[in-house]
């Protein structure tokens, strides 16, 4: 059979709850080779209506696979005996076992107590390092809030190690959820917010409250020190560009990585991510990934360098 006459494929996507409508719309915008098939909470498919043109990995989902088969987990495993990872939409990881970037992994998904999906996907950076996208994380009890896990989600689907010592400068940091969870990693940190921060990073040393907006803050003060850049406020994505652009510029000599989540304030907003996107290669930033992170709600993460 030739490849012009081969079936469809069928590709699946796990994206946060909520965010659904983000991710079909992407789809529908980016991917217009791709129809709307099927959706649950949490896990939509779509069929190839024509060869994809481009490499498919949407910002509104944490992973996504190409579809082989469904039906009863019996009647899967009766045509699948090998290794395969296996889990739930709610976040039971039932059976894992360790891949390699760049081998092309089976897995059952249990959508529904007499749903299973068989699929497999590439592993490497377009997809997430844990079962589905769940988080592996665990929020301290003394953390400040859960932007904790923002940080430690992030760090690992990007496969970034933040060396001890090193300075990270963050947008947005109060109450403190992600200021604690770089402080605990061994960083230093200066964060930029008005709020109040929590004890718990006021009286580490390593910490430093510049208690201003960043609209007031001085970037001269930054000079070559700062290695990582954290950004999380809530202000509309042209608004946060808007704010990080004179920082960028300041620190760019020393950046080693910059972690940005974007806010998404309007479903309309979907349209411009790839506009977001160009705006930070304009500042420098070679853009390594975009992506939701399980920690995320309406927003998603830029990770560049």
């Amino acid at each position: 059979m030739s490849q012009d006459q081969s079936p469809p494929n069928f590709y699946y996507f796990l994206c946060n709850p909520g965010s659904e409508k983000f991710l079909k719309e992407e789809i529908r915008l980016i991917y217009p080779e791709l129809a709307f098939a099927y959706s649950t909470e949490g896990f939509l498919t779509f069929k190839e209506t024509r060869r994809l043109g481009k490499t498919l990995r949407p910002v509104f989902c944490r992973h996504f696979g190409k579809f082989i088969r469904r039906g009863s987990y019996e009647e899967i495993r009766s045509k699948w005996q090998g290794k395969a990872l296996y889990y739930s939409l709610s976040g039971e990881i039932f059976e894992t076992y360790e891949y390699q970037s760049g081998d092309w992994v089976k897995e059952i998904i249990k959508v529904s107590d007499n749903q299973y999906y068989f699929g497999e996907f590439k592993s490497g950076i377009f997809n997430s390092p844990t079962p589905g996208g769940f988080s592996t994380a665990v929020l301290p009890e003394e953390a400040p809030s859960r932007a904790y896990l923002k940080v430690i989600d992030g760090m690992k689907y990007m496969g970034v190690n933040l060396p001890a010592g090193d300075t990270a400068l963050e947008i947005g940091s109060s109450p403190g959820g992600a200021t604690y969870a770089l402080l605990k990693q061994g960083l230093k940190v200066e964060g930029v917010d008005p709020g109040e921060m929590a004890p718990v990073c006021m009286e580490n040393p390593n910490f430093i409250h510049h208690k201003v907006s960043i609209q007031d803050f001085h970037v001269s003060s930054l000079k070559d020190h700062v290695q990582w850049l954290y950004v999380d406020m809530n202000l509309a994505p042209e608004g946060s560009l808007r704010e990080i652009e004179k920082v960028v510029d300041a620190i760019r000599p020393s950046l080693k990585g910059a972690f940005i989540t974007l806010k998404m304030t309007k479903f309309e907003l979907v349209s411009r991510v790839p506009m977001y996107l160009n705006i930070m290669g304009k500042m420098g930033l070679k853009v390594v990934m975009a992506t939701q992170l399980p920690s995320h709600k309406q927003e998603f993460l830029v990770y560049a360098e």
